[in-house]
């Protein structure tokens, strides 16, 4: 379509039409009477914030942690060799848990694809044991495995070993392990052809008297896949090995013995127990033992390492620091804690020492609500009626603990619910 000049000037006119009205309702929109605009630059109302005046007991307390744990630890370390055939030694399997209980025959750790298998026994494993062997570490694989299967203790490695070591490793999921040898058979007594060459023989050559040599296969008992440990059953307190990583060091610990309840104190919860000693008055919170009484407890100073970098250490170069730290060592009777067997070591329990306790009735305001006068007196301001009327109060702090603390009037009345400020907002003077 061709657009005429008149066209062109007719719609010009129109967008400035609609521009000036669009600016004129904009100055009209803005427009506002002397009395609008003072009302809207006038100060506003004060605003305040109160809460009523409570009647309660209140308790200043100082918690803690306590970790429940066993008295024997045993460390269990890597192979020190890898399987044959593995250039490094992996945990390809992890089949146990922290605070499972560790028996005869328990597979704690399966390392590049073999296992390590949990035995009773004094002596750690030294060598590969193997169908044929004798001496006092075939006697203790024997009594480790009576317990089991009733294996009688001949010291040597004999036919009843080599089918209860086929059933153990049966039972734990795995093939048993075994090692090759090459043998040489006498031939019958009376052969005429013994120690006599035969047709073709060279000379040099180791003359065998007629006897066949055959390779035999032989059950073994390799010292990288048993542990032997003191006494069973015990309990996985702490696993360090890590699924598909290298195995190295300490791979695991594991907790026997008597329970104990011990915490390691900050400063101030050691000088508050030290100074209190028998007449502290502890409860226990959340944890394991909730609901008992708190037994008789010991302050010990230990020295730990000092993993916050924060102590003083004097020693050789390349040694871990230490510092000292106090901790608090707690009678109980581990026969009252419900489910004391299925417990991991290192279970947290939680703690409560009492420090002071008020009055059942005693009037108690959040600390907010307290300001000090120019005489450095402690006050509070209480509103009244509908007019809310500020009265100030002169009050005596007696206890302090969690944002809250108890008063007694010094100079003036106060009672329960009444209404205390505790924030003033768009107060001119603050």
């Amino acid at each position: 379509m061709r657009l005429t000049k008149s066209h062109v000037v007719s719609g010009v006119l129109a967008l400035a039409l609609l521009g000036a009205t669009g600016t004129a309702w904009y100055f009209a929109a803005q427009a506002r009477t002397p009395a609008q605009r003072a009302e809207e630059t006038a100060e506003p109302d004060d605003s305040v914030i109160t809460v009523r005046v409570d009647q309660d007991q209140l308790i200043d307390t100082l918690d803690f942690d306590a970790v429940l744990d066993r008295t024997g630890d045993f460390p269990v370390t890597a192979p020190a060799n890898p399987p044959e055939g593995v250039e490094t030694a992996l945990a390809s399997k992890i089949p146990v848990e922290t605070g499972d209980e560790v028996k005869a025959g328990t597979v704690l750790l399966e390392v590049s694809g073999r296992p390590m298998i949990a035995l009773e026994g004094d002596v750690p494993a030294y060598r590969d044991l193997k169908e044929g062997d004798s001496g006092p570490d075939v006697e203790q694989l024997q009594l480790a495995l009576q317990q089991i299967y009733g294996t009688p203790k001949t010291g040597t490695f004999d036919a009843r070993t080599v089918a209860d070591v086929k059933k153990l490793y049966d039972h734990a999921g795995y093939d048993h392990p075994t090692t090759s040898e090459e043998t040489v058979e006498e031939p019958p007594a009376g052969d005429d052809t013994e120690g006599e060459g035969t047709e073709g023989d060279t000379e040099g050559e180791e003359n065998t008297g007629g006897g066949q040599t055959t390779t035999v296969e032989r059950v073994t008992m390799p010292a990288a896949e048993v542990v032997f440990l003191p006494e069973l059953p015990m309990q996985v307190g702490k696993i360090e090995a890590k699924q598909s990583a290298p195995v190295t060091g300490t791979v695991m610990t594991l907790a026997s013995g008597d329970w104990k309840l011990e915490a390691e104190l900050d400063e101030a919860t050691a000088t508050e127990l030290n100074k209190l000693g028998d007449e502290a008055e502890l409860e226990f919170g959340d944890g394991p033992m909730e609901g008992q009484e708190v037994g008789a407890f010991e302050l010990e100073n230990r020295e730990v390492e000092d993993t916050e970098g924060g102590g003083m250490y004097e020693g050789e170069e390349g040694e871990t620091p230490t510092v000292e730290k106090t901790f608090a060592v707690f009678e109980f009777d581990a026969d009252k804690v419900e489910g004391i067997d299925d417990l991991a070591p290192g279970e947290e329990q939680e703690l409560t020492l009492v420090l002071a306790r008020s009055a059942e009735d005693a009037l108690i305001v959040p600390l907010s609500a307290l300001w000090t006068d120019a005489e450095d007196k402690t006050m509070l301001t209480v509103l009244e009626g509908e007019e809310q009327t500020e009265r100030h109060v002169e009050v005596a702090v007696s206890l302090r603990h969690d944002g809250r603390g108890v008063v007694e009037p010094v100079d003036g009345e106060l009672a329960k619910d009444d209404e205390v400020v505790i924030a003033w907002r768009d107060r001119g003077n603050g």
